[in-house]
């Protein structure tokens, strides 16, 4: 028979038993702790480098890309060793103030409409010198040429559409820094946009 004493013995040898097990328990779980704060460390960095150079960039101004495909795919772009050498881009007048030629009143029927659609449109273009005003003045149906050309092009889908606009005003800013071979087109804008 088992006295109190064995009793004691047996729970104290029991419990001195455990212990060991215990303090393996306690070293494994701080592993998994370790690995699991690792790998929720990776998988944040990793979230940041996806951020910053993959969905960062898609997320910035589209338009540079819709701009490039569009400088590519421009059917009378000229190849590079027959291209004209550009005018240096001047510095603005003694105020600092820009230059502002319009061109008024050109009508067009996009394209698709058979006629039945018009637009009739003004643009301005922001250049940086009066000098160069002067030359868009003598070039005024070389430009008028341009700008029709690249409007009636565009469907009406194309000519609503802000997106669309966008890259409108960006093919006319190139077409034209081209005609004119200078880099002092500042901006394109639409003073007057009526499409019926």
């Amino acid at each position: 028979m088992m006295t109190n004493e064995d009793d004691k013995t047996m729970v104290q040898g029991g419990a001195e038993a455990q212990s060991p097990d215990a303090g393996e328990g306690k070293k494994g779980s701080s592993k998994k702790l370790i690995l699991f704060g690792g790998i929720g460390a990776g998988v944040i960095a990793l979230g940041i480098v996806l951020a910053l150079f993959v969905i960062g960039p898609m997320m910035s101004d589209s338009s540079g890309e819709d701009g490039e495909q569009i400088e590519q795919s421009d059917s009378d772009k000229k190849p590079a060793q027959h291209a004209k050498p550009k005018k240096k881009k001047k510095s603005r007048g003694e105020h600092g103030e820009a230059t502002i030629y319009s061109i008024k009143d050109i009508v067009i029927n996009p394209a698709g409409t058979g006629g039945s659609r018009f637009l009739s449109v003004s643009i301005s273009f922001e250049l940086d010198s009066p000098e160069m005003a002067a030359e868009f003045e003598g070039r005024d149906p070389v430009i008028r040429d341009a700008l029709i050309t690249i409007l009636s092009s565009k469907t009406v889908a194309q000519l609503t559409d802000t997106k669309q606009k966008e890259i409108t005003r960006y093919q006319i800013k190139k077409r034209v820094s081209r005609l004119m071979e200078t880099e002092e087109v500042a901006g394109v804008y639409y003073t007057d946009f009526v499409l019926q």
